[in-house]
């Protein structure tokens, strides 16, 4: 889907722009960056940037890797709050450097990309970029504070899903828009679709967190159950649950160490009352109103790398 000299090239930046002077820094950054990842931010910036220029000019690659700082800031950050022990089948940071070394690393990235935007982009990006940013933590903050609240409600739950992933998205094609030259209307939309396929993107993370393999996953499976947090494919059933149901649902999310048994049990009962079919129902939706926002864009051959990636968003298996 992505040709392999703008990935060799993504990756090379990203090695290029970590500079730091201390060594330890280096060492965790590439360590988190090393454990791979499909590079999706930085692709949808190079790509809206294509779809309106016709190809990328040197400035849009500096830009492209400071959206990957912040997504891998926000990881670092995650694993740390989260208390992770796996992060892509490989040891977490926080397990192997420790929590403060990785929290300050994590800021130093993010540093690191609004550095890059201070010299590469404009004050219109760096606006948009900035309130991304701020919108994530608040959606870490809310995340944390539903944490065992079965009466979580949808607008909760999509402001969580918005600031854990959807902006950033969302500011990667705006990102990639404004490079291209494009109008006003066009970042919005760009925006938009990139809000809509980061939606969709963590409601197939919900999904398979439910029907992937820890193989494949790179971590436990059901694990946001064992972390006390109610996603789509379970929020979507809840009104369908006996009081029986919630009170047992009720009793496994809040538990600090929820049995295997008690786990499979939970699933079963999303299993049989459809909340599975219908998350992949829901990101497909996301994905349609994605779509719809490329008609303010030329047809041409990035045109449909787009609506390639935006499909691939809901049939991924990790």
């Amino acid at each position: 889907m992505v040709e392999k000299a703008v990935l060799d090239r993504i990756e090379g930046e990203l090695s290029r722009y970590m500079d730091s002077h201390v060594e330890f820094i280096l060492k965790v950054g590439d360590y988190i960056l090393s454990s791979g990842g499909k590079r999706l931010r930085p692709v949808l910036v190079l790509t809206f940037a294509k779809l309106l220029r016709g190809k990328n000019e040197d400035r849009d690659y500096p830009l492209a890797v400071a959206m990957e700082y912040l997504h891998t800031a926000s990881l670092l950050h995650d694993d740390v709050v989260d208390g992770a022990d796996t992060r892509r089948g490989r040891p977490s940071a926080n397990r192997i450097f420790g929590n403060d070394t990785v929290v300050l690393t994590g800021d130093y990235m993010y540093a690191n990309a609004l550095y890059l935007f201070s010299i590469y982009g404009d004050i219109d990006m760096i606006k948009n970029v900035s309130d991304s940013v701020k919108k994530m933590s608040e959606g870490q903050l809310l995340e944390l504070k539903k944490i065992g609240d079965v009466d979580i409600t949808y607008d909760e739950y999509f402001k969580i899903l918005e600031g854990k992933t959807a902006v950033l998205f969302g500011s990667c094609c705006y990102v990639g828009a404004s490079l291209g030259g494009g109008s006003k209307e066009q970042k919005e939309s760009a925006y938009r679709y990139g809000l809509n396929i980061g939606l969709a993107f963590q409601l197939i993370d919900d999904y398979l967190d439910y029907t992937g393999t820890e193989e494949k996953l790179g971590k436990p499976v059901c694990n946001d159950l064992r972390e006390g947090k109610i996603t789509y494919p379970l929020l979507s059933v809840m009104d369908k649950l006996s009081s029986e149901e919630k009170d047992f649902v009720k009793k496994v999310i809040r538990e600090i160490n929820p049995s295997k048994e008690d786990i499979n049990k939970v699933k079963e009962i999303v299993y049989s009352k459809g909340g599975m079919t219908n998350t992949i129902e829901k990101a497909k939706q996301l994905i349609d109103n994605a779509l719809s926002e490329l008609e303010n864009f030329p047809d041409n051959q990035y045109l449909e790398k787009l609506e390639e990636l935006a499909k691939f968003i809901v049939e991924r298996e990790f």
